[in-house]
């Protein structure tokens, strides 16, 4: 696997005589494929392909990019040559998508529906590259979108901290004001409230995914107004909420089972959601010509994506037997669909 630095790409392109020709490759037409609703790619020999992904943040993120990362390894193991960049810039993100075109990607990851209207406004530039955004929510000729239930893992994440507040004052620490935080939000009110109308909820956006002291000050603030537990939706940032409970001696639900050395006496469990089931899916569907523009799938408890984490030792301190079975038949019924969590509320 190849992490892919934008300069030092381009001079060997150029050096090699491949810049601005790396992108020939289909015949197929792209005309045919949009009246046909469906990808480009059919029989594909999974051997050949080139796959990229753009990350919004870091692979040791132990969150989001770390198991977007780990779907792009999944797909090396199907054969695949595979490159990565972290922590790009929505303004960079179209310098991004030129240098993996110009190097013969066959497909790029887009990690973020934060990068969408860049693939929106540069994705005709490259009619023989597939583009996937995950939780994206547009789709065109050659580009698609695969969604993740941020609500369904925001709403057990409320649940788990309804069951643990004393004080019945829980918080949310989101980072950018993008759809997949926002819903994430959403499920996350809508969880606590399922256990219990009473409990009030405070959140906040730190406008940031890789700002760790900002989520950190906002999670000690909420300590010092009455929270005594707090969850992160913030990539990177949210290793800072950890944090900041473990610092102010009040519970936390993370988002990623590496984050509990952080929050070694203050972290009950995680509510995982696992990216890489869905990396991987798109991709045989890319493989297999079956990407359609007609839907846009979405993965789950049900498809294996949102997850309930081993219990951690300070889960004891605050839950009992009973409210981790409570919590853990909440997670069956997500997982059987029989809860199903609306983002259409405002």
């Amino acid at each position: 696997m190849k992490k892919i630095k934008m300069f030092a790409l381009s001079v060997l392109l150029v050096c090699t005589g491949l810049l601005g020709t790396a992108c020939k490759g289909s015949d197929n037409s792209s005309k045919t494929a949009e009246a046909a609703g469906t990808s480009k790619a059919s029989g594909i020999d999974k051997k050949g392909q080139k796959v990229g992904l753009i990350l919004s943040g870091s692979i040791s993120d132990k969150s989001w990019n770390y198991t977007a990362y780990q779907g792009l390894q999944l797909i090396e193991k199907e054969g695949a040559e595979v490159f990565y960049q972290e922590n790009v810039a929505i303004s960079d993100c179209a310098d991004s998508i030129r240098t993996y075109a110009e190097a013969g990607m066959n497909l790029i990851y887009i990690s973020s529906d934060s990068y969408q209207d860049v693939v929106a406004e540069n994705a005709s530039n490259y009619p023989d590259v597939t583009f996937i955004i995950i939780n994206g929510t547009e789709q065109g000729t050659n580009y698609y979108s695969v969604q993740i239930s941020d609500e369904e893992q925001g709403f057990l994440l409320g649940v788990i901290a309804a069951y643990a507040s004393d004080a019945k004052k829980a918080g949310f620490v989101g980072g950018m004001e993008i759809t997949p935080i926002i819903n994430g939000n959403k499920g996350f009110e809508q969880g606590v409230k399922y256990v219990n109308p009473e409990i009030e909820i405070d959140s906040a956006m730190t406008g940031d995914f890789l700002d760790v002291t900002a989520a950190k000050e906002q999670t000690v603030a909420f300590a010092d107004a009455g929270v005594d537990v707090v969850v992160p939706m913030a990539d990177d940032a949210s290793i800072g909420v950890i944090e900041g409970a473990q610092a102010s001696g009040i519970y936390s639900v993370g988002t990623g089972d590496g984050q509990k050395g952080k929050g070694p006496d203050t972290m009950l469990t995680a509510v995982n959601k696992d990216t890489s089931v869905a990396y991987l899916a798109s991709y045989k569907q890319f493989l297999d010509g079956k990407l359609s523009g007609d839907s846009i799938p979405k993965y789950g408890a049900k498809e294996g994506v949102v997850y309930l984490g081993e219990w951690l030792p300070a889960s004891d301190q605050i839950l009992s037997d009973d409210d981790k079975e409570k919590i853990a038949d909440v997670f069956k019924k997500l997982e059987s669909k029989e809860i199903s969590v609306s983002i259409d509320q405002s």
